[in-house]
């Protein structure tokens, strides 16, 4: 079953194809416009002068054209040279009316932009079986160039919504990252202030405070303090990061000394869990890099060791040459990450853990500002991790970075 005879639209499209029948004799002219009507087509139209056809085209768009090749004044070969131009890049199928069936004469017709042939003396079944076939064709055509003339419209209007909010999401984005830059900036003073003045009263500087726990509490004021400087500086590093606004002080730093010395800072954090932390061995050897970011992004993956492995876990870090450059390597044993959680854990304020009641301290800025942090040294961060399986991430730097001092 033909398309047409389930769709009643489309056969109604069909039958009301543009029909132009091109042929210098008028009475096969006026025999194929009766079998054609006789057949249901609706909008049949002769011309006896070629000369006009053009002019026709231009005029009114046709689905098909029946054209004789010979013909006084303008062949058909003429005349569909003629119509490539006003036809362009649309499709309108011709039905070349001959009575020749020699091989030229079918391979110039192809040639030329002819899509079939009907010998004369022509049989009406076999004229309409051809007709038929070439307006469906050309119907289905022109509803497919509808429809993709549609859906780029939608595309279009699409786009332009797109555009908008993306747009509007970049501005609402820019005015996040300035408030938390104002705030953090805002906070630091009086965190300041608050660190001083209970580091002044915890060491009785001043003299006794009268009670033996005051000392603890305002130890415990000047810790608590200091979490959250460290915050704050994460938030304020973060939205210097989105905004380029950090610009490299660069040396010549020991990459195998800082790691270690990085190493011995975290020591104490990570006493209480009983973690065992070490530092592979490694030849010193010199990098280019700001020594207080690189220092920073070392910090920021420690610590994020120490605080997800469980207590007795491992820690190790390990500073590798690489053909594509030098890696800062650090290793847990820890619980791992889920692969739905893997693929978010350089997005800001996104932390590994999911559970109801967070265990850990912290606003998930970590991995993000390190990662920033190491493409402004034209390097990058990777990640492997798997539940049960612990974690490495690995920061790397360019080969370029090498310091030719070592």
């Amino acid at each position: 079953m033909i398309r047409s005879q389930i769709d009643p639209s489309l056969e109604r499209r069909i039958k009301d194809a543009g029909i132009l029948i091109v042929d210098d004799n008028l009475s096969n002219v006026e025999l194929l416009r009766e079998i054609l009507t006789h057949d249901g087509y609706t909008r049949i139209r002769g011309e006896t002068d070629p000369r006009k056809v053009p002019t026709l085209c231009e005029a009114e768009p046709f689905d098909l054209l029946l054209i004789d090749i010979r013909m006084p004044h303008m062949s058909g070969f003429e005349l569909m040279e003629r119509l490539k131009p006003i036809h362009g890049a649309d499709y309108v199928p011709i039905l070349v009316l001959t009575a020749q069936t020699d091989q030229e004469t079918r391979r110039k017709s192809l040639e030329l932009g002819a899509n079939d042939f009907l010998t004369k003396p022509f049989i009406a079944w076999e004229l309409l079986h051809r007709v038929r076939n070439m307006v469906e064709i050309r119907t289905l055509y022109r509803i497919a160039a509808e429809q993709n003339r549609d859906l780029e419209r939608r595309v279009a209007e699409r786009t332009v919504e797109l555009t908008g909010a993306l747009h509007a999401a970049r501005q609402a984005d820019r005015a996040k990252l300035d408030f938390l830059s104002v705030m953090s900036h805002e906070l630091r003073t009086p965190l300041n202030s608050i660190i001083g003045f209970a580091d002044v009263l915890g060491s009785e500087g001043m003299g006794k405070l009268g009670h033996p726990e005051y000392v603890e509490y305002a130890k415990l004021i000047e810790e608590s303090g200091k979490a959250l400087l460290t915050m704050v500086n994460n938030i304020l590093d973060y939205t210097r990061g989105s905004t380029g606004a950090i610009e490299l002080q660069e040396s010549d730093v020991n990459l195998p000394q800082l790691l270690s010395g990085c190493v011995d800072m975290l020591a104490p954090k990570a006493d209480p869990k009983r973690l065992t932390m070490a530092v592979r061995p490694c030849a010193p050897f010199r990098v280019r890099a700001d020594q207080r970011r690189l220092r920073e992004m070392i910090l920021n993956v420690l610590d994020n060791a120490v605080k997800f492995t469980p207590p007795d876990g491992h820690v190790l870090a390990s500073v590798e040459k690489r053909a594509d450059g030098v890696a800062v390597v650090v290793r847990d044993d820890g619980p791992g990450i889920s692969p739905d959680i893997l693929g978010l854990i350089f997005n800001p304020f996104v932390q590994a853990e999911r559970t109801l009641v967070r265990q850990h301290e912290g606003i998930g800025l970590g991995l993000p500002i390190v990662r920033r942090l190491a493409e402004l040294h034209g390097g990058s961060v990777e990640l492997d991790s798997a539940p049960g399986q612990g974690t490495s991430v690995t920061i790397l730097l360019p080969s370029e970075r090498l310091s030719p001092c070592f």
